[in-house]
């Protein structure tokens, strides 16, 4: 069974396109959870809608596939991402 650790590890190869970090490093991803059917994911964008944040969501999406067999879900929470740095 994939595990919190492989899922997280996986997001922290996905490197956001406007800010050339992690999902990880920037603490976008909020909860994992999964099982021998799925990996779900909670995130929080810092624009949901922005291409960007699409084109994070989709190599994600792509890393996550790699991991499991089955369904892969990215949850996007209705809260805006803040830069800890602000």
């Amino acid at each position: 069974m994939v595990t919190e650790a492989d899922v997280r590890a996986a997001l922290d190869e996905v490197i956001h396109p406007s800010f050339g970090m992690s999902l990880i490093a920037l603490g976008m991803v909020d909860a994992v959870r999964t099982n021998d059917e799925a990996i779900e994911v909670d995130l929080v964008m810092n624009c949901p809608g922005c291409p960007a944040g699409e084109v994070a969501l989709a190599m994600a999406r792509q890393k996550l596939k790699v991991l499991s067999l089955g369904t892969v879900r990215l949850n996007l929470l209705p809260q805006a991402w803040k830069p800890s740095w602000e």
